[in-house]
């Protein structure tokens, strides 16, 4: 499975699990109607659409790194693309900057110190916010759909900037409205 087509089943679960009010313990029943969304789709929608269009758009985005270089290269690269950024060293800070700031998205490396870490934040969120988006990334672990929760994606360091882009812009338009 390549990454827009796990990305684009992922969403879909997550739209899946959302429409039913959030049900515990049936992830697996909306990961596989996704699956068979994703069979049913054809090839008349590119992988990124065909999603909820009533989406709010993503237009601040907390990143998440314990790596200062990474952290910074990864909020100039966002920035430059017209978001409004948030950053955070860890996922304790991040859940304390996530309670008082509004913010569409979550983009968190796995592995970081503190009282818990990328997954912890990622479950902390789901739960507190569940129409957020959330990407995990890391570079020592690969996870799959049954790791991570509902809605959820996964894209493996080293990455590219603009895979995590293309990931947020999925409802982002930066462009202004008509005038």
């Amino acid at each position: 499975m390549d990454h827009d087509e796990y990305n684009w089943i992922s969403r879909r679960a997550h739209e899946i699990w959302q429409s039913e009010a959030c049900p515990n313990g049936r992830d697996q029943e909306h990961w596989s109607q996704a699956v068979a969304d994703w069979q049913a789709r054809g090839d008349t929608d590119p992988p990124h659409l065909g999603l909820d269009a009533t989406a709010p758009p993503i237009r601040r985005v907390l990143v998440v790194d314990d790596e200062p270089l990474i952290r910074f290269a990864t909020v100039d690269a966002l920035e430059a693309a017209g978001f409004e950024v948030v950053e955070a060293g860890n996922a304790d800070e991040a859940f304390i900057l996530f309670e008082g700031t509004q913010i569409d998205a979550v983009f968190t490396d796995v592995n970081m110190p503190g009282s818990t870490d990328g997954l912890g934040l990622m479950n902390r969120i789901r739960s507190r916010s569940p129409g957020t988006r959330v990407i995990v990334t890391s570079g020592h672990v690969r996870l799959g759909a049954f790791d991570l929760a509902s809605g959820v994606s996964f894209i493996p360091k080293p990455y590219n900037h603009d895979e995590i882009i293309d990931m947020l812009k999925v409802s982002f338009d930066p462009s202004p409205g008509p005038a």
